[in-house]
């Protein structure tokens, strides 16, 4: 089993769709805030079209980056984010199930040593998840993960950091920070003129010399007298 990420300049289409079929039943579920796109009532069909230009957004923005985890060749997740100089901020990851039909890859350490390697190759010395919060497929590994490290500081972790030069062990625990709450500009308005108001919330988390930051979105719905 080889695993390996590579970044990509073009979406293949056939296994775009296939990653996006093996998340649609989680991010219909919660883990994707539909209610502030276009496609809120729209079909799974409608959605997958939706998300593939999310993807190509990214690949046209100067900054905007694209790559494919995959194993023999057999790609498991895309994620698209914004690079600023080398600090990377992930933004959309969709997780496919791997030849077997699972993925529980996700937790393999040959993944994590692949990522890992992945980082030091394209120089991403810093790096942001944004998720939609506690109870979303991708909030709940990069917590469980995260958490691991904290406990029992793994191999690939340490072997990561060894090659980095970092001194010193990761095994302790998490202090989180202070939450940010920022409002995003946009409101959207709902059925009946209601007012939506998403926002932000970010923790951040101190292990070490190294942070994870976990954000999700909090939405409020103010109901205006035109909606009563």
């Amino acid at each position: 089993m080889t695993i390996r990420y590579d970044m990509i300049t073009e979406i293949n289409d056939v296994e775009f769709n296939r990653m996006f079929d093996d998340c649609i039943d989680n991010m219909n579920a919660g883990s994707y805030p539909w209610e502030i796109t276009p496609v809120a009532t729209g079909t799974n069909e409608e959605k997958k079209a939706y998300i593939k230009t999310c993807f190509q957004e990214f690949l046209n923005d100067a900054n905007g980056v694209v790559f494919v985890c995959s194993e023999d060749g057999y790609a498991l997740t895309i994620s698209s984010g914004f690079l600023n100089g080398t600090h990377f901020e992930g933004h959309m990851v969709l997780i496919g199930r791997n030849q077997a039909g699972s993925k529980s890859f996700m937790y393999h350490d040959d993944y994590h040593t692949a990522r890992e390697a992945f980082w030091d190759e394209v120089n991403f010395l810093t790096w942001d998840f944004q998720t939609l919060g506690p109870g979303t497929a991708f909030y709940d590994h990069v917590k469980t993960v995260f958490d691991d490290v904290v406990a029992n500081s793994p191999e690939w972790i340490e072997n990561a950091r060894f090659a980095r030069n970092k001194e010193g062990s990761l095994a302790g625990t998490a202090v989180a920070g202070t939450a940010n709450n920022t409002v995003v500009p946009e409101s959207l308005v709902g059925t009946g003129n209601n007012t939506i108001t998403v926002a932000t919330t970010v923790t951040d988390y101190q292990m070490g010399n190294s942070s994870l930051k976990l954000t999700k979105y909090e939405q409020t719905e103010i109901i205006s007298e035109e909606g009563e």
